[in-house]
C-alpha cells in the first residue's frame, strides 16, 4: 500500500494479514511531480522484519538528500508511515492555506489602498 491512506485502516489490514501469516508495509509516499522523476521521500510503517526484506529495494528508489543517504526510514509498528504522511500532509495543506489567504488579504489590500490612494490623488490635483 503506497501515497495516503487513513492509517486507522493500515492498522486494521496489517493486523488482519498478520493474523494469516502475511507481512504488511503501509507506506506513505511524499514527493508529488519531483518524486516520481528524482525518487520520492518514503515513509513505511509496518512489521520491522518485513522493513528489512524490503529496505534495500526502497532505498534504491527514494530520493537522496545532500548528505547522500536516501530519504526513506522504518517510521514504526502497523500504521506509522501512513500516520506520518497524514500529519505532513496537514502542515503542507496548512502551509497553502496560510498563502491563499495571506494572498487575498494582500490583494484585497492592496486594491483597497490603491482606489484610495487613486482618490487622493485626485483631490490633491484639484486643490
Amino acid at each position: 500500500m503506497a501515497a495516503t491512506t487513513f492509517f486507522q485502516d493500515t492498522i486494521r489490514r496489517n493486523r488482519e494479514l498478520s493474523a494469516e501469516g502475511f507481512n504488511f508495509i503501509g507506506t506513505g509516499v511524499s514527493g508529488g511531480e519531483e518524486g516520481a522523476l528524482k525518487g520520492p521521500s518514503i515513509m513505511p510503517g509496518g512489521q520491522k522484519e518485513a522493513y528489512e526484506l524490503v529496505a534495500p529495494i526502497l532505498k534504491q528508489i527514494a530520493a537522496v538528500a545532500e548528505d547522500g543517504e536516501p530519504c526513506v526510514t522504518y517510521i514504526g509498528a502497523d500504521g506509522a508511515g501512513h500516520y506520518v504522511k497524514m500529519v505532513h500532509n496537514g502542515i503542507e495543506y496548512g502551509d497553502m492555506q496560510l498563502i491563499a489567504e495571506a494572498y487575498a488579504l494582500l490583494k484585497g489590500g492592496l486594491a483597497t489602498f490603491q482606489r484610495r490612494a487613486g482618490a487622493n490623488l485626485h483631490r490633491m490635483e484639484r486643490r
